[in-house]
């Protein structure tokens, strides 16, 4: 009981404390039901349950706390990703990789509207539509080269898209910061997917 007691105040606790919890959790539940078999009574009825307690708890806060710590992460890799991407314009447009085709067939739709020049007031844009096709939530990391009709890359970018549901689809904007000096060739420009990172 004493146990169930301790993992239930450990499973509140940020960080390691869930970790902690499930470990004195599942031994409050098993000591709990070797209470039980030996008649000890209504204490063995309370580290049973305070075990399942700390173990629902601990699940509960390890997914609130690890959930949208992985999301900032992809999101900061898909950040990164994009100034890389930048770095690179001009070059030869590079081709999509083995992952990112199979990515492209099993795991989403990916469709691009018409480029929109930005304004003194407003940002650059190319709508991007993303399609989950497959048959589970998933997060995506796309990223996404502008390309004449030389091959050569005008502008890269990368959109991040978290969480969503099978079967479902969401807007993104891409390209809101183009140089000036490279506007025309955007109106022209095809757009290519040259890497997907699923994140389940």
């Amino acid at each position: 009981m004493v146990l169930g007691i301790i993992a239930v105040v450990a499973a509140l606790v940020p960080n390691a404390g869930p970790a902690m919890a499930m470990l004195l959790g599942l031994a409050a539940l098993v000591l709990g039901i070797v209470g039980l078999v030996k008649n000890h009574g209504w204490r063995a009825i309370a580290s049973m349950t305070l075990g399942v307690v700390a173990l629902v708890v601990a699940v509960v806060m390890t997914v609130a706390v690890y959930g949208p710590l992985k999301d900032a992460a992809a999101s900061a890799a898909s950040a990164a990703n994009s100034i890389l991407a930048s770095a690179n314009a001009g070059q030869p447009a590079p081709s999509a990789d083995a992952e990112t085709q199979r990515a492209l067939k099993n795991q989403l739709r990916v469709w691009f509207g018409n480029f929109t020049p930005g304004t003194e007031s407003d940002w650059s844009s190319v709508p991007v539509t993303v399609t989950n096709i497959s048959q589970q939530r998933e997060s995506y990391s796309i990223s996404i080269s502008a390309v004449n009709a030389n091959g050569t890359e005008v502008e890269a970018d990368s959109i991040y898209i978290p969480n969503l549901e099978a079967g479902q689809s969401t807007a993104k904007t891409a390209f809101k910061y183009i140089d000036t000096d490279k506007m025309d060739a955007m109106k022209s420009a095809t757009y290519t997917i040259t890497r997907v990172l699923v994140i389940s």
